[in-house]
């Protein structure tokens, strides 16, 4: 019924027959009339001094030019590595690490090998007076439970869409998730202490190794398996990691950080301990073979990646010796792109980045905190003895099985970055 109809007028318009599905009736024609011009959606800038600088920062490290769906690293960072060659007689780069090397390292240089001293009780007075200093405040912790929270939210929820994962499997899965604890910067009554505690020294005289871990200059979180525990050190919880300005970039590199290391818990080593952290086997022999299954699969996959050394031989990547933190890296950064996906944060641009969606921004930010600029000898010594795989594939090879990225780039399906296999875990 029309409204001319119901006010007992003839509708003011011509009358044609036309069919649908089948059936012709008889409709009213009205003129059109012109439609008011849409507004554009309203675009808000996050304007503060921290958007302004993460936003410069970013930019500053993207080389453009580089298609993102056949090399998403070099889009990323290649800025970065043009802005900071190698200095004469060195190999390595590191904006992640800018502080830990350039900072403390130097404050440490007189004890000779950086370990000693970070192991020696003479570290205690920098550790505490940066605590005092630096300590971090509640609305930095709060953040970081509620992102800790989410990521482990995310986790849970989505364990039931694991088609390989058995019920009984599952419920053990998701006791241990929940038993996941979280230890921001430091023990608070620790660092009240002038005096190292005798009981963290040992016999000559130098800290624990459970209290190295625990130093709040450290630049490094680490999950502890025998306590299904993870440190996240105060040095870590600033910019470029946190604090960058925007939600979906502390979840890009900050919320990484964090389900990296929760997925530690779920790796090659970490699913063989229970929630308390003994060892025990509480897999089905189905699902244990399954994820065996799956680890073969990133085996062959990072194994097919190589580089050129300077004597122009081919050294592959050796995930045989990587498998747990290629693993990490890969549930990782799905586990915090899923957790950024269920906020609803306000929708703001950044300057200069504002032809970027939240989702493209998101892959952009994880990229950028892995750029680096290192030589090609560098890399081989990260292939031949780090427990991780190079930067470049860090970020290259997760992304490339993330159906996710490849929406976000319209990547076309046989691209680098969008192969047709794709291999996940958690």
């Amino acid at each position: 019924m029309f409204e001319g109809e119901i006010l007992g007028k003839p509708p003011k318009c011509r009358h044609r027959k036309y069919c649908k599905l089948k059936s012709c009736r008889n409709a009213p024609i009205c003129k059109d009339k012109k439609k008011p011009k849409e507004e554009k959606e309203r675009v808000e800038y996050c304007e503060t001094d921290r958007c302004l600088k993460t936003a410069r920062v970013i930019k500053a490290n993207m080389d453009e030019r580089i298609d993102p769906c056949d090399d998403f690293y070099s889009f990323a960072c290649n800025g970065f590595s043009k802005q900071n060659p190698q200095p004469e007689g060195s190999n390595y780069r590191d904006v992640d690490f800018q502080i830990k090397y350039d900072v403390i390292d130097k404050l440490i240089s007189s004890y000779g090998c950086a370990k000693r001293a970070m192991k020696s009780k003479d570290i205690w007075p920098l550790a505490r007076g940066y605590v005092i200093n630096f300590g971090m405040k509640n609305r930095e912790r709060k953040d970081l439970e509620r992102m800790m929270s989410n990521i482990r939210e995310s986790f849970m929820d989505d364990l039931s869409a694991i088609p390989w994962l058995d019920d009984s499997t599952e419920k053990r899965a998701r006791k241990k998730a929940k038993a996941v604890k979280f230890v921001l910067s430091h023990n608070d009554e620790l660092f009240k202490h002038d005096e190292i505690p005798p009981k963290m020294l040992n016999a000559d005289g130098r800290l624990k190794e459970d209290v190295t871990f625990d130093l709040p200059t450290s630049v490094n979180a680490i999950y502890i398996v025998e306590s299904n525990t993870i440190f996240l050190p105060r040095a870590m919880m600033s910019y470029p990691f946190f604090n960058t300005g925007l939600p979906v970039l502390d979840y890009a590199a900050m919320g990484s950080v964090l389900a990296h290391e929760f997925t530690h818990s779920f790796d090659s080593c970490g699913r063989n301990y229970d929630e308390n952290g003994y060892k025990k086997d509480w897999w089905s022999a189905e699902a244990a073979e399954q994820f065996k299954r799956r680890e073969r699969w990133f085996k062959e996959q990072y194994g097919q990646f190589f580089i050129t050394t300077k004597k122009g031989e081919k050294l592959y990547l050796n995930s045989n010796f990587t498998i747990n933190e290629d693993i990490s890296d890969n549930g990782g950064v799905s586990l915090a792109y899923r957790a950024f996906k269920k906020l609803h944060p306000k929708k703001e641009k950044l300057y200069r980045l504002d032809e970027y969606t939240d989702e493209q921004l998101f892959f952009i930010g994880y990229a950028n905190s892995f750029c680096r600029s290192e030589t090609v000898e560098f890399t081989e010594e990260t292939i031949e003895n780090d427990e991780h795989s190079p930067s470049k594939y860090r970020v290259n090879v997760p992304l490339s099985n993330m159906k996710a990225f490849a929406r976000a780039f319209k990547c076309r399906e046989g691209s680098n970055m969008n192969p047709r296999k794709k291999i996940e875990i958690w």
